[in-house]
């Protein structure tokens, strides 16, 4: 799949974050990506020991943070796999998370290369 800033992005959000700069110099948006890239890893990290520690509890927990934590910056795609990680674990289903795991940090990475071109 081709991701695209349109596929990625609420632009409804973000231009509300930057919206919140009186300046017009993006300096508060600036921080709350930075900020929100400081604590993926760890985010990610939750997410990925919880699946393997087969702790589904902890999964929908972890997942369902960062999924708030993207909606919040306005990386909509990301919020939707996790949204997905989230419902899996609810669910008990943590068979094939390999592939959503991975799919997930593509998306961080496709997401955040997307938001320093705007």
């Amino acid at each position: 799949m081709e991701y695209t800033q349109e596929n990625l992005l609420d632009f409804v959000i973000i231009n509300g974050l930057r919206e919140l700069d009186d300046d017009g110099s993006d300096s508060f948006f600036k921080e709350i990506i930075t900020l929100y890239c400081d604590q993926y890893p760890e985010m990610y990290g939750k997410i990925t020991n919880a699946v393997k520690e087969n702790k589904p509890d902890d999964l929908s927990k972890a997942a369902h943070a960062l999924k708030g934590a993207s909606l919040n910056i306005g990386a909509k795609e990301l919020a939707s796999v996790c949204k997905t990680i989230e419902f899996k674990g609810k669910d008990n289903q943590l068979e094939n998370m390999d592939y959503l795991l991975e799919t997930l940090n593509t998306i961080y990475i496709a997401t955040m290369s997307e938001m320093r071109k705007i």
